[in-house]
């Protein structure tokens, strides 16, 4: 009885150790699954940084800065992710998110498309693309003006589904030139001429408009 008693405690007390030690080393093994996982997820989290400024850096010279606080606003919002697991980022990986957000700084001091002034040579080649015949625009006569503005838009339609927002700026200026032009010969144009042309005019600031809504909702897809 006394013998059988000692083999069921020596049977007792191994199978507790047993016990712990599986639980110790089950305990060990869950813990490094969740720190691999929590290195992988940053780790993404920095590629999909990496590739949203490089996104940003390709476009800066189409970029204005009335878009930038968005941009912004994108940036701190992803960087600040990054930076609640920066321990779990390998060292060369910490040093490329430093390098990001240097490299980010940069493009924020450069010029935006709007700040960029237009080039006079690259006006003229336009005013030619745009408007034919008409390119001189200050030899335009009255006679021929709501025709100028005609063969403007017939152009802007064709050509505007490729354009950047630096492209809608230089047309922009073609049609203010034609503006100013028009101001010049205005007593000699019919009414007419006037509600063509006024009509002319506010299709392209409507076209304008519905490309860069296009733009920004493509952008906001993109930084998603």
């Amino acid at each position: 009885m006394q013998k059988g008693k000692i083999v069921g405690l020596i049977l007792g007390l191994s199978a507790v150790f047993t016990s712990t030690g599986w639980a110790q080393e089950t305990s060990g093994e869950t813990t490094a699954p969740v720190k691999e996982t929590q290195e992988a997820g940053v780790e993404q989290d920095l590629r999909n940084f990496k590739e949203w400024v490089k996104l940003q850096a390709d476009k800066v010279t189409t970029t204005t800065r009335s878009e930038w606080p968005t941009i912004k606003s994108d940036f701190a919002r992803q960087a600040n992710k990054i930076e609640g697991s920066f321990q779990n980022l390998s060292e060369t990986s910490k040093r490329d998110f430093l390098e990001l957000k240097t490299r980010f700084q940069e493009l924020e001091a450069k010029p935006m498309a709007d700040e960029v002034p237009l080039q006079a040579e690259e006006v003229r080649l336009r005013e030619k693309e745009l408007l034919g015949s008409f390119a001189n625009v200050q030899n335009i006569s009255d006679i021929h003006m709501r025709e100028a503005y005609i063969r403007f838009m017939q152009n802007v339609r064709v050509k505007r589904q490729s354009w950047t927002s630096r492209d809608w700026d230089y047309a922009d200026y073609i049609l203010q030139s034609l503006g100013k032009r028009k101001a010049a010969v205005e007593e000699k144009l019919t009414t007419l001429d006037e509600i063509k042309i006024r009509s002319l005019i506010g299709e392209f600031y409507t076209l304008r408009s519905g490309q860069e809504f296009k733009e920004q909702q493509k952008a906001k897809k993109q930084n998603k």
